[in-house]
């Protein structure tokens, strides 16, 4: 009876050791569960939305075929989802014709109602700005991407390039579109992250859009530049050009204020896209408008590789008139021949010309085709001046000389211009152009 008793106790204190050890288990696993549960999670692309204006954001899940509108106030989950159709081929566009639905942060510039379309397009349209100015830096062609509804039945991976989504979808997708303001993002893969690591990395951009802007007043050029990448290029200038500009704006202004308001990032394949409104200002003019920031990854530190800047209210504040200079007439000339030089604006650039020009055997018109074949053959353009002088200038007319360097895709040449100026008017205008290579 005694060993019977003892068995028993000893066959209970096992099962009780087995019990606490499944018991621990279990609220292990349950803490496990609800931590889990707890970590909130939130596309990574969605990095701060703006104060006013937009209120929604359409991302474009190419490998899910699915299009997820957010709502700035809820990033957790979207307001609506719909099924679409990207490009017959994968990975991003960057040619005409090669069926690929581009990758990046975009904005509709149009819409279109079904009365003002094909049947191919349904009963709504919207084109998206691509390529868009970081697209051009980088070569991309191709055009025509929109968003746009179809008569046929939704197939996956079936369009030439543009989104395209059922009829019904893209009249609902209208509602939350406003032109030049909702960011489409087209990713291939929408990527969550965890909340706290978003606005970790969030308030690591603003910090540096800051100090971008700080830098810039205080015409601190080490840390300013430091932001750039060396990959960094604008306006036809590459970052060694680009600080030379900034350096000699910082010298010939006594005092700029940067403000920046509205800031939204967004991100998209490792870029970044910092868009806010920009007011500049110095003794002499104040201008606003839109500033775009793209920054790239550095190993781990964000660094800008482009900048865009779209101006919509420029106020000269010159407290009193002065005639300019002849060489800062000229000067003027010379910077603006060659903007419309670099921007392949061959309409602004042969404006500058006089009609009786003559060089290298060239009238007006044979050396406006001379040029027109040229910005054809090349995508990018360069010119850089330096050692601008005016050799010689009696009544109406001045001799203007200074180095240039030339850059077109891969071909490059430096030497000596002179360009023989002509005064018609109020503007001097080039009468001939000579090449004196080095």
């Amino acid at each position: 009876m005694k060993l019977k008793t003892e068995n028993t106790q000893k066959n209970f204190v096992s099962i009780s050791i087995i019990w606490g050890i499944i018991f621990s288990f279990l609220v292990l696993l349950f803490s496990f569960q609800g931590a889990h549960a707890a970590v909130k999670l939130i596309p990574v692309h969605l990095l701060k939305w703006p104060g006013k204006g937009n209120d929604y954001a359409i991302l474009v899940d190419k490998s899910a075929q699915k299009i997820f509108v957010y709502h700035k106030d809820n990033r957790f989950k979207p307001v609506k989802t719909f099924r679409c159709s990207t490009g017959e081929n994968s990975g991003p566009k960057s040619k005409k014709n090669d069926k690929k639905t581009p990758e990046g942060i975009y904005f509709c510039t149009k819409t279109y109602v079904k009365k003002e379309l094909s049947s191919t397009y349904g009963i709504r349209a919207f084109p998206i700005d691509y390529p868009n100015q970081l697209d051009k830096k980088h070569g991309k062609g191709g055009y025509g991407i929109w968003f746009h509804g179809t008569n046929e039945t939704l197939k996956p991976r079936d369009t030439n390039g543009c989104i395209v989504l059922e009829n019904n979808s893209i009249k609902d997708l209208s509602r939350y579109i406003r032109l030049y303001e909702t960011p489409v993002i087209i990713t291939p893969k929408i990527n969550m992250i965890p909340d706290k690591n978003l606005k970790k990395e969030s308030m690591r951009l603003e910090k540096l859009i800051k100090k971008w802007s700080r830098t810039w007043q205080n015409k601190d050029m080490g840390q300013y530049m430091d932001l750039y990448s060396q990959r960094f290029s604008s306006r036809g200038m590459d970052w060694k050009r680009w600080k030379e500009h900034k350096v000699r704006l910082a010298n010939k202004y006594k005092k700029i204020c940067v403000s920046i308001d509205n800031l939204q990032l967004y991100e998209a394949n490792d870029v970044v896209l910092a868009r806010f409104d920009q007011t500049y200002s110095t003794e002499l003019f104040e201008s606003r408008g839109e500033k775009r920031l793209y920054f790239g990854k550095n190993s781990n530190e964000w660094k800008i590789i482009g900048e865009f800047f779209t101006e919509h209210k420029a106020v000269k504040k010159v407290p009193s008139f002065r005639p300019p200079t002849p060489f800062e007439e000229i000067e003027k000339l010379v910077h603006s021949w060659k903007k419309a030089w670099e921007e392949k604006n061959l309409r602004s650039y042969i404006s500058f010309y006089d009609r009786d020009f003559r060089s290298d055997g060239m009238d007006l018109s044979a050396w406006k085709s001379r040029k027109a074949r040229l910005n054809k053959k090349y995508s990018s353009v360069s010119i850089r001046i330096s050692q601008l002088k005016i050799i010689k200038r009696s009544g109406r007319t001045a001799l203007v000389r200074f180095k240039q360097g030339y850059r077109a895709g891969t071909y490059y040449d430096l030497g000596m211009k002179d360009l023989l100026l002509i005064r018609s008017g109020k503007d001097w205008k080039i009468k001939k152009e000579t090449w004196h290579p080095l």
